[in-house]
């Protein structure tokens, strides 16, 4: 293997297929590991005796580490995701005996192979480690990896979602190589608002349209904004947001992963049920009593993550998404939180309530010659995405309409 590994680094092919090899050799292992404990835990009950430690890490690491990194939200999705295909495992790095860093990954087999990926995936938007930062971040990254490359049942590493603030972007960018293009995540810092009254004097031109949208609203009902914490409540929204989306698909005929498998809308349905330290909550506006739009979000250490938006099909003419943003905005600053963010991609619409860009990337390494395919799996998928965006919408629903058959 590690020979594979050296030529995968050294000759071209893996800039061709964009995918980074490793060098391993033993005197690199022993010094990328010197003064941690690394170790790999397979079991769910291993997993479950971390919760403690893995919930304080993340608090150290709150620069870093974004809601798709907690604890809880894994546990959720664990019961979800992992089957006789589908593995959990964490690797963790200790220094003196103190947890510094956590790895969680799904190990899943594929017809390329045995693929690693970040676990959370494909309910999770950014993937990252959970690490403390300090001086020696990027060596506990290299020792980590050596771990995961020693495994010898994994035949690549897939690493989408990295933000370039990200704990693990550095080490990304040095070992691995980027898959297919670069994305960016809008982001609106309102953490220099004290009061939504002075976000809404600021003159964003949103607001002066959204004024206009909430004309048109009045008009057919009283309007109503709540924001709903975990229970029966939110449940019930989630469903109906599902049924929104569903209906919008259709309509401009696209796919939407989240979608197609029924273990996220379970997922989620879990989280909106119970959600724990996820963070999960869903806004919600009205009007005349009706459901006009919904937005799942996450709040984790001062960031409101927008996750999914959908809107009812007969307020469609009055944009509510638009007005339900604004005042999820407003309510994040009334309740502290300094920043929204829309997650990729950076939409017009998402654009519209920015003051900030991310660049995202996607990573892969490759862990041996089987991994190539697995590799060019991952490269080929953006650009068939891009080709179905282009093509005509009946086509797209014709397309749709037959694969859900």
């Amino acid at each position: 293997m590690e020979a594979a590994l050296f030529l995968q680094e050294t000759l071209v092919l893996d800039q061709l297929l964009y995918a980074a090899g490793a060098l391993l050799s033993r005197g690199r292992r022993k010094n990328a590991a010197e003064g941690v404990d690394v170790d790999t835990h397979r079991r769910f009950g291993e997993v479950r005796a971390l919760t403690d430690e893995w919930r304080a890490l993340e608090a150290r690491a709150c620069g870093a580490a974004t809601a798709f990194q907690a604890c809880d939200f894994h546990l959720v999705w664990a019961r979800h995701f992992c089957d006789e295909r589908t593995e959990l495992r964490l690797v963790t790095v200790r220094r003196q005996g103190r947890l510094v860093l956590l790895w969680p990954l799904a190990i899943s087999a594929t017809p390329f192979g045995r693929v690693a990926s970040w676990a959370g995936d494909p309910v999770g938007q950014y993937g990252d480690v959970v690490a403390e930062d300090a001086p020696g971040r990027d060596d506990w990254i290299e020792a980590a990896f050596l771990e995961i490359a020693g495994w010898g049942d994994v035949d690549f590493l897939n690493l989408r979602g990295v933000r370039a603030d990200g704990a693990i972007a550095r080490w990304a960018a040095w070992r691995g190589r980027v898959l297919g293009p670069a994305a960016e995540a809008p982001a609106l810092d309102h953490s220099a608002y004290e009061t939504a009254a002075d976000f809404i004097e600021a003159g964003w031109p949103e607001a002066k349209r959204n004024a206009k949208r909430m004309k048109k609203l009045r008009a057919q009902g009283k309007v109503g904004f709540e924001i709903v914490q975990p229970g029966p409540r939110a449940v019930e929204l989630m469903r109906t947001a599902f049924s929104f989306k569903r209906q919008w698909l259709e309509r401009r005929g696209h796919y939407g992963r989240a979608f197609i498998d029924g273990r996220v809308e379970n997922c989620l349905m879990e989280l909106a049920a119970d959600g724990g330290g996820s963070g999960l909550v869903v806004t919600h506006l009205s009007v005349g009593g009706e459901t006009a739009a919904i937005e799942v979000g996450f709040r984790q250490r001062g960031c409101h993550y927008a996750y999914m938006g959908a809107f009812s099909p007969a307020f469609a003419k009055q944009s509510p998404g638009f007005v339900a943003t604004e005042l999820t905005i407003r309510a994040c600053i009334e309740d502290g939180l300094g920043e929204y963010d829309p997650l990729p991609p950076a939409d017009d619409y998402k654009l519209a309530w920015s003051n900030r860009r991310v660049a995202v990337r996607d990573y892969g390494v490759v862990l041996s010659w089987r991994g190539y395919t697995a590799c060019a799996f991952a490269l080929a998928r953006p650009a068939a995405k891009a080709i179905y965006a282009r093509l005509p919408l009946k086509v797209r629903q014709g397309l749709r309409l037959s694969s859900v058959k």
